[in-house]
């Protein structure tokens, strides 16, 4: 019995051998993150949204977010807060198409898709995305990151947070009346 039990743990260690080479092989072609964007929150200082000729563009001053060109609109910081929770944390569930002629089919074509970038305090990119509705999957959204052609769906469904309206990120403050300021 001690020479079978001897040629055992020699195959043992060699079928252990063998999978820690194979584990290692395989480790190279997993993604390093399945993380749409791979960013920290306080490294984003501006965000714009664009789809076809309705744009816009929030930026972050380090205390508090604000809509370019819509002086007359205050931010609706949870609005805000909740979209960029969820974009950095969307994550890609899986690959779609890596076919750039079927884009537009999946809505996330240069003029079909609805265009996210976010960029830093000096206004460089730090990301794009462009995102289009899923007719498979009513949970998620289609995206394309950057100009890859790869297709992929999303962890969620952030097509309707991708509004490029002035009114769906700010809102018009009243003024307090009970300031004792009388009204004209």
């Amino acid at each position: 019995m001690g020479k079978q039990m001897k040629w055992m743990i020699a195959a043992l260690i060699v079928l252990l051998a063998l999978f820690a080479i194979n584990s290692y092989q395989q480790g190279k072609y997993n993604a390093t993150s399945d993380r749409v964007f791979d960013l920290e929150r306080e490294n984003i200082f501006a965000f714009e949204i664009s789809k076809g000729d309705e744009f816009i563009s929030l930026s972050f001053d380090g205390e508090s977010w604000y809509l370019d060109e819509h002086d007359s609109l205050t931010v609706k910081s949870n609005t805000v807060n909740s979209f960029l929770n969820t974009i950095l944390s969307l994550k890609k569930t899986s690959l779609v198409s890596t076919n750039s002629s079927k884009w537009d089919k999946f809505m996330v074509g240069d003029s079909t898709g609805t265009h996210l970038k976010l960029l830093d305090h000096d206004q460089q990119a730090l990301g794009k995305i462009i995102v289009g509705r899923s007719n498979a999957e009513w949970s998620s959204s289609n995206i394309r990151i950057g100009d890859q052609p790869e297709v992929y769906h999303s962890s969620e469904n952030i097509t309707w947070q991708m509004n490029p309206s002035p009114t769906y990120w700010g809102e018009v403050i009243k003024p307090d009346s009970s300031s004792g300021d009388p009204i004209d």
